[in-house]
């Protein structure tokens, strides 16, 4: 089958790899009928941790093909859409809620704490482990781009919004206006907050999230420092949505005293530095966020049914699974929002 693959040198290409089959009898073979590329994505591109032969890809929605002999959820022909990731089901973490911190926690198209590897759904066909779990079935009246949307980023956002406190009437930062800080504005706003300020480079970016009702702010110019005065004494909840030094040093500088920098943007490699200042002196409480489907998509999912939540226009572009080199670049030059890939 064509799948989307990667040499680690900051390039994809399409290859014929093995079709998937069922390996345990709780998998299920889904037909992939759309997959989202994700800004994680553009970091394991660029970095040689992927075997050439393992597709891409944590973001998709398809149709059962195969069904293994111990699921009981779902039926040949299933619309379903994919958690970004899978997990064990028993273990503390996962009865507790935080199935992102399970010892057996696998993304798809990317490597697991542990070391291990799971095929993505960059592809035409994909694996999907403890299928009556990681799968989800696609109501009636859900569109496939919100259905893609649920498989990750959307979750992520709301988990930087709703682990951070409560936002009703509180003021928010984004740093990093791309697809997730878009849609942490949406979330924000949905959920009561009384203002967001959004912070990017790109031009294109901030007018997006100005159209959310944020209130844009460049990154060329001391963007904290801007943020901390238009506020008046800084933001409750500054979330870095890309995933840098630079980015995080804009929220720490843009929150206010005993406020909460939540760290959303993938950081694979290397170290983040906090100012001593920043943690003592203005009490400032750090968030790691995993986004979890599998604790907030019954949350999201009414939001998104009842139009109180709406993100137009999020995914801008669609491409055959074929065209995937060209949509990597497109996506990260900024030339797109957000891409979709059809098998």
């Amino acid at each position: 089958m064509k799948a989307v693959v990667t040499k680690g040198d900051g390039s994809v290409e399409i290859a014929d790899v093995a079709q998937p089959t069922l390996v345990e009898p709780d998998d299920v073979i889904v037909k992939v009928a759309a997959a989202a590329v994700c800004g994680t994505d553009l970091h394991f591109i660029g970095m040689p941790i992927l075997s050439p032969t393992t597709p891409l890809g944590h973001e998709f929605i398809g149709e059962v093909v195969e069904v293994g002999s111990a699921v009981h959820g779902f039926a040949l022909g299933q619309r379903v859409k994919s958690r970004m990731f899978v997990c064990c089901g028993h273990c503390v973490a996962c009865l507790t809620g935080q199935q992102t911190k399970c010892p057996e926690y696998l993304l798809f198209g990317g490597p697991g704490p542990g070391g291990g590897v799971l095929a993505g759904g960059q592809a035409e066909y994909v694996r999907i482990p403890h299928a009556d779990r990681t799968l989800t079935s696609i109501v009636d009246g859900l569109s496939d781009v919100n259905a893609l949307l649920l498989t990750d980023t959307l979750p992520t956002a709301w988990d930087a919004v709703t682990q951070t406190g409560s936002p009703a009437g509180k003021t928010f930062a984004v740093v990093g206006a791309g697809p997730v800080g878009q849609q942490v504005i949406a979330c924000a706003y949905a959920l009561g907050a009384s203002a967001v300020y959004a912070v990017d480079l790109d031009d294109r970016r901030l007018a997006k999230a100005e159209s959310l009702g944020a209130i844009p702010v460049s990154a060329t110019g001391p963007a904290g420092e801007q943020i901390w005065n238009l506020a008046g004494r800084g933001v409750d909840v500054a979330i870095d949505a890309v995933g840098s030094q630079a980015a995080v040093d804009t929220a720490m500088q843009a929150v206010s005293t005993a406020g909460v920098v939540a760290l959303v943007g993938a950081i694979l490699a290397g170290e983040i530095k906090f100012a001593v200042q920043h943690l003592v002196h203005k009490n400032v409480r750090i968030r790691p966020i995993m986004g979890n489907p599998y604790a907030n998509e019954h949350l999201v999912t009414p939001m998104l049914a009842s139009g109180r939540l709406t993100l137009p226009g999020l995914i801008d572009a669609e491409l055959p699974l074929t065209d995937a080199p060209k949509a990597y670049e497109a996506f990260a030059a900024r030339k797109v929002n957000k891409i979709v890939l059809v098998p």
